[in-house]
């Protein structure tokens, strides 16, 4: 496919390059619209905007598996801030310092796993609610103006129809 040379429209957002190649799409000639109407780098901006939009809850579900192999309790062993030990005392980590000094990284350390898990639990319930939000502007018909809301949350309306969300 031969597409323009020169942009059409030159200083389009992503989410605006993927609203008119996603409405171009619908289309039964849509790579000749496609193609006269953008560059290949515009194309290929819209299409990484459309694919970073998708929940990625195989990467999620990874790192929350890797998380469940983490032993219980990690923490700074007391009176040697240097060392981070598992529930039963065991040394995780050994960070190359030892007294009462307080170590940032040794705190940092102990705090991943717990940390991590409230990252995760905040990452699906943001999903959840934007898919609500999603779903909302995407049947909202002319009760709203659907773009002026899209485009503050940064959604290119059905486009979750192309990417298989």
């Amino acid at each position: 496919m031969t597409f323009r040379e020169t942009s059409a429209l030159p200083g389009r957002t992503d989410w605006q390059l993927a609203q008119e190649v996603l409405h171009h799409a619908r289309f039964s000639d849509a790579e000749q619209r496609i193609a006269e109407q953008f560059t290949q780098e515009e194309v290929c901006r819209a299409d990484a905007y459309l694919t970073a939009a998708r929940h990625d809850t195989d990467h999620l579900t990874a790192i929350e598996t890797r998380l469940k192999a983490v032993p219980e309790g990690w923490r700074q062993r007391d009176g040697d801030a240097g060392l981070i030990e598992d529930a039963d005392g065991r040394p995780i980590a050994i960070l190359g310092t030892s007294g009462d000094a307080r170590l940032m990284l040794g705190e940092f350390i102990a705090a991943v796993p717990a940390d991590t898990a409230w990252l995760a639990q905040q990452l699906r319930r943001a999903w959840a609610q934007m898919d609500r939000l999603r779903d909302r502007i995407d049947g909202a018909g002319s009760l709203m103006d659907r773009d002026y809301v899209a485009s503050a949350v940064g959604y290119v309306p059905w486009s979750r129809e192309t990417t298989g969300e």
